[in-house]
């Protein structure tokens, strides 16, 4: 799984990028098999007047599925990722299991 981080306003130090990766990795890694990109966008939309504006866009791209994108927002950057982390947690999940649903075949209960 090959994580970018896109942070154009530098709201995050090296210390939230490294917390960023592992909490992608936490949220994503058993999806590893059907995962081929995870793209994080960093934004604050008032700048330095504050507030409740920090974003985190995920885009998370499947394999052999339609790609997933969620959001975060919060008071702090950690705060937006953490949320959009598990939003794209729970969206990868039902994107999965749903393609699963549709691939398994039927039983065999052994009557004729």
């Amino acid at each position: 799984m090959k994580i970018s981080i896109v942070d154009r306003q530098e709201n995050l130090s090296k210390e939230g990028l490294e917390l960023t990766q592992r909490r992608l990795h936490f949220a994503l890694s058993r999806f590893d098999s059907v995962i081929s990109r995870v793209s994080v966008v960093v934004a604050d939309l008032n700048g330095p007047r504050g507030g409740v504006d920090k974003t985190a866009n995920i885009t998370v791209r499947l394999r052999h599925l339609p790609e997933i994108q969620v959001s975060g927002e919060g008071e702090r950057v950690e705060i937006a990722l953490s949320r959009a982390a598990e939003r794209a947690q729970r969206a990868v999940s039902r994107a999965v299991d749903r393609s699963h649903q549709f691939s398994r075949p039927e039983p065999h209960l052994g009557y004729v």
